[in-house]
């Protein structure tokens, strides 16, 4: 079974090669006109981003779906989008569990049945009420025996159902439903390769053989690490620390509304805090450094695990995304602090996506899921 999941009442093939994609963010909910050229190019027609409404969602749940529906169908009808066949991504939060399991092999048996075996001594919930996403990422002996290694996150049925919902309350055809970190997955398996003129060089992000890649979103309410091989996923975890909370300590400091921080955060562009051009450069700059040291350590101690509990190998990049992914000082930071190379989307050439000649690449960085699960 692959990422990602689909639900059996949704199987049937759908010819056309255009898909509307919606990612529901807890600050904003972004949507992605494309069209498939062909098993391998991506062409995005159009895109828009528009803000979440407050408190519709929380914790990757939606919980006022008219209030996001009625700015869905702002963005979706404000940029000319009449694209019907639907790809949702669910929002992270605690409530999506992942963990890495070893599996006895065994050939009388499916591996599906394994799984649902094996789950219970690791996740003691009822599996009735969730749904299964795995995907075998290898093999391993233990004790002399062979076992799969087994990727596996459960999402609660009744999280995955509101999507659906949703899309229906709108009057859409729902295709497919996905989570976050197997989308990140397809975007970054498909061609990726570092610009050439920031480094007077070109070279693939990924490569058969290579050591993994952790991909990081950086996200307004938390932070979702993937770790990728040979182009797919390997370990995925969620940390809930997000750029909300950097944004509550610079208005705190600066007594301004958290909007107007959230403002100058994005604002400022500077390298060193010696570039800092006054008092309230000096107070963001320190805030977003304190904000990014607790991240990256959170990210180190995920690296850590992945190598010495998941039989992993030490990642050798380390790619940001998301809004996050902008902030002063992050790529000097997090080789300081994570050790290996960093880097961000508008870094990459990306030879599988295309996009049309009026439309802005530099949003890329907040559209990875909602390209990912149309790809």
């Amino acid at each position: 079974m692959n990422l990602p999941f689909s639900f059996a009442e949704l199987s049937r093939s759908f010819l056309k090669n255009d898909t509307l994609s919606i990612d529901i963010g807890f600050t904003n909910i972004k949507i992605v006109h494309s069209r498939k050229k062909n098993t391998d190019t991506l062409r995005i027609m159009n895109y828009g981003i528009t803000p979440t409404p407050p408190n519709c969602i929380k914790n990757g749940v939606i919980s006022d779906m008219e209030g996001i529906a009625v700015n869905l169908k702002k963005v979706i009808t404000s940029n000319g989008i009449n694209e019907r066949n639907v790809k949702i991504v669910i929002s992270a939060g605690s409530n999506i569990v992942s963990k890495v399991l070893y599996i006895k092999k065994n050939e009388t048996k499916k591996i599906e049945e394994l799984i649902i075996e094996e789950i219970p001594r690791y996740i003691p919930a009822n599996m009735r009420s969730y749904k299964l996403f795995y995907r075998i990422t290898g093999n391993a002996e233990i004790s002399g025996i062979e076992h799969y290694k087994v990727l596996i996150t459960v999402v609660p049925n009744t999280v995955i159902d509101n999507y659906v919902k949703l899309v229906r309350y709108l009057d859409f055809k729902p295709l497919a439903v996905e989570i976050p970190f197997s989308s990140v997955a397809r975007f970054f398996g498909r061609g990726v390769n570092i610009d050439k003129e920031v480094y007077n060089t070109s070279f693939k992000l990924m490569e058969d053989g290579d050591r993994p890649v952790t991909v990081v979103d950086l996200g307004s309410e938390t932070t979702n690490i993937s770790i990728l091989r040979d182009g797919a996923l390997e370990f995925n975890r969620i940390i809930l620390v997000g750029g909300r909370v950097l944004d509550d300590e610079i208005a705190k400091r600066l007594e301004i509304s958290r909007e107007t921080a959230e403002r100058y955060k994005k604002m400022l562009k500077i390298n060193d805090i010696s570039e800092a051009k006054d008092e309230n450069d000096t107070t963001i700059w320190n805030c977003i450094n304190e904000y990014l040291k607790e991240v990256l350590m959170n990210i180190k101690r995920s690296m850590d695990f992945y190598v010495s509990r998941c039989s992993g190998d030490n990642p050798g990049k380390v790619v940001f995304v998301g809004g996050g992914s902008g902030l002063a000082g992050l790529k000097p930071l997090a080789e300081k602090i994570i050790g290996i190379p960093a880097y961000t989307v508008d870094m990459m050439n990306f030879t599988k996506i295309e996009m049309e000649n009026n439309l802005d690449r530099d949003k890329l960085k907040y559209l990875v899921n909602a390209i990912g699960i149309a790809m």
